[in-house]
């Protein structure tokens, strides 16, 4: 792992957010325990590593037509949907998981810059 990269990583994500992003951590898919992140929550990163499994768990047990593995999750929360969480699965190892203030943060800019940019990097120094 190149947690050098990693972070350089983090800083352009973040930078390119407009400060809309709340917090950022890359972390383990076994233990839920960050390696590198921004306003890094431990409590967090349980919780999505746990939340993701179970979406992938349900969608599988659905039987809807949809992909084996989950390689994003985007879900809007609140009453005025202001706070997304993003998950994405970087490696068999490793997650990455956001919170994103959506009041600041361009989502479109995010979707289609900002993480097709970042994933490809992650991958690369998780490697």
């Amino acid at each position: 792992m190149n947690l050098n990269e990693v972070q350089a990583t983090l800083t352009d994500m973040e930078d390119s957010m407009l400060g809309g992003l709340a917090a950022i951590d890359v972390f383990s898919k076994t233990s839920g325990m960050s390696v590198a992140g921004r306003r890094s929550s431990p409590r967090a990163c349980a919780l999505f590593n746990i939340l993701v499994d179970r979406i992938g768990d349900t969608i599988k047990k659905s039987g809807l037509p949809v992909p084996e593995s989950i390689q994003q999750t985007l879900l809007r929360l609140g009453d005025d949907g202001q706070v997304m969480i993003v998950v994405v699965d970087l490696t068999d190892k490793y997650r990455m998981g956001m919170a994103l203030d959506c009041s600041r943060a361009q989502l479109g800019i995010v979707v289609s810059v900002v993480l097709p940019d970042a994933i490809p990097r992650m991958r690369a120094a998780l490697r």
